[in-house]
């Protein structure tokens, strides 16, 4: 009985912090949608390291969402 709780303690944190990581996941997406309708309107000369920046955050949040629910 006692080994329980704590066993669904985890499971409940580990199903918060993999729902946190797939918000942040969305949150990526939308900063990578922003920075490539922000491309089409101005012109800029750091625009290639900008979009670089995006997408590898974005690449980044996903390698760590998935790297969670493995160890998790």
């Amino acid at each position: 009985m006692t080994g329980d709780i704590p066993s669904l303690v985890f499971l409940v944190v580990k199903g918060l912090v993999v729902f946190g990581l797939g918000l942040y996941i969305v949150f990526a997406f939308v900063i990578l949608r922003q920075e490539q309708l922000m491309s089409r309107v101005l012109e800029e000369a750091f625009e290639p390291a900008l979009r670089l920046a995006s997408v590898i955050h974005f690449i980044a949040s996903v390698a760590i969402f998935i790297l969670a629910i493995i160890l998790l």
